[in-house]
């Protein structure tokens, strides 16, 4: 009699037990329908931990469609195959990461102006995006420019790159106020020409200055224009930049360019490089005096002896190194051109010799802003 009650009581037990386990099973079924996305979360992992991956899946984007985090993280994770749709939802989930993905990527998107992309993101904040706004800002709503500068592509594609050229201008060390504006042409040609490969364009937009982006060859500068490609890093845009504000190249030239440039063919003036004939001999204290006068840099030495030293027999051209931080010292500029010799005001190697070292010295700066303040 106790065995058989023993049973019965054990019978109602493990009822009340199970009848508790499906009532719970169902309440969250129940809640997940009712669009309760903790719920709808909870029984995709239980799903997915059944092997029920059909199931799990439609759970998931049922929470991660109303803005569940955790639902959004498993559904990248277990189904990767479909990024662009997840970093949408969680985009709209207020997601920083999500959303600066996504915005990247609609900027590389010939679907979208610059203007409309804009427009798109305004309501979003975060640290990226404030950044983006805060460089067009920064050189599109200037009250009065120094100069103008149009940024043209081909391609509303191409407007990621037009940030990139702004973001490299307000990381220089270049104090400049210009006025920039993104044009896509598409009527925008670009030929490779030379050894080199230098790509050559043309557009009819009119501004002070002009950066092209082209697809192939390599970044180039003239009077007046610069060709950067994808490939163009922050350090050669700053670089091509410092030939419009009066830097020469302090690496060797080409042939064809060391040959008008050393020979005093090249039409605009070079702040950091001054040629002289290129002579093992003695020079005379007359010639030295005459090089000092028509150094760019002389205010920034103390005496026409900071450019020669004495031998105890006679004057040859070159500043103590261990004296003289700024002075005159070799440059490569005139190497391909035999007879001249290339001189810089610094001995390290700047930017101009290699760009990626992204050293300016402080004499550079001070004499492109002196260039400034005159022909202001």
């Amino acid at each position: 009699m106790i065995k058989n009650s023993l049973a019965v009581i054990l019978l109602l037990v493990f009822g009340y037990i199970s009848h508790q386990y499906l009532t719970e099973g169902q309440e969250r079924y129940r809640n997940a329908v009712s669009g309760n996305i903790h719920e709808q979360h909870m029984l995709a992992n239980a799903y997915w931990q059944q092997g029920n991956k059909t199931n799990a899946y439609y759970w998931w984007e049922r929470a991660a469609q109303k803005g569940s985090v955790k639902a959004i993280h498993q559904l990248m994770a277990y189904f990767p195959q479909q990024t662009d749709e997840w970093l949408s939802l969680a985009a709209k989930a207020e997601i920083p990461s999500a959303i600066n993905a996504v915005a990247k990527r609609e900027l590389n998107s010939a679907r979208f102006s610059l203007a409309s992309w804009l427009t798109r993101w305004e309501q979003k904040q975060t640290t990226w995006l404030d950044k983006q706004r805060s460089l067009l800002n920064s050189f599109e709503s200037h009250g009065q420019c120094d100069s103008t500068l149009a940024v043209i592509g081909h391609s509303d594609a191409q407007k990621s790159e037009y940030l990139r050229v702004l973001s490299a201008l307000d990381n220089s060390e270049f104090e400049l106020n210009w006025c920039s504006r993104w044009v896509v042409d598409g009527a925008l040609e670009c030929t490779l020409k030379g050894e080199r490969d230098r790509a050559e364009c043309n557009s009819g937009e009119q501004a002070d200055y002009q950066i092209i982006l082209a697809d192939s060859g390599i970044a180039s500068a003239s009077s007046r224009q610069i060709v950067l490609t994808e490939h163009s890093s922050r350090a050669v845009i700053q670089h091509e930049i410092a030939h419009w504000l009066g830097l020469a190249d302090e690496y060797p030239m080409s042939g064809v360019l060391a040959k008008r440039f050393c020979q005093g063919l090249y039409q605009h003036k070079s702040l950091n490089v001054v040629v002289t004939d290129s002579t093992e001999q003695g020079v005379s204290e007359s010639d030295i005096k005459a090089l000092y006068q028509r150094l760019p840099w002389q205010n920034s030495l103390s005496s026409w002896k900071d450019i020669a030293q004495h031998t105890g027999q006679y004057w040859v051209l070159g500043s103590d190194a261990s004296k003289h931080k700024v002075g005159l010292f070799k440059a490569d500029t005139c190497n391909a051109e035999e007879g001249f010799q290339a001189w810089k005001p610094v001995k390290e190697t700047t930017a101009m010799e290699q760009h990626a070292t992204e050293y300016w010295p402080k004499v550079y700066l001070e004499l492109i802003e002196a260039q400034s303040e005159t022909a202001n």
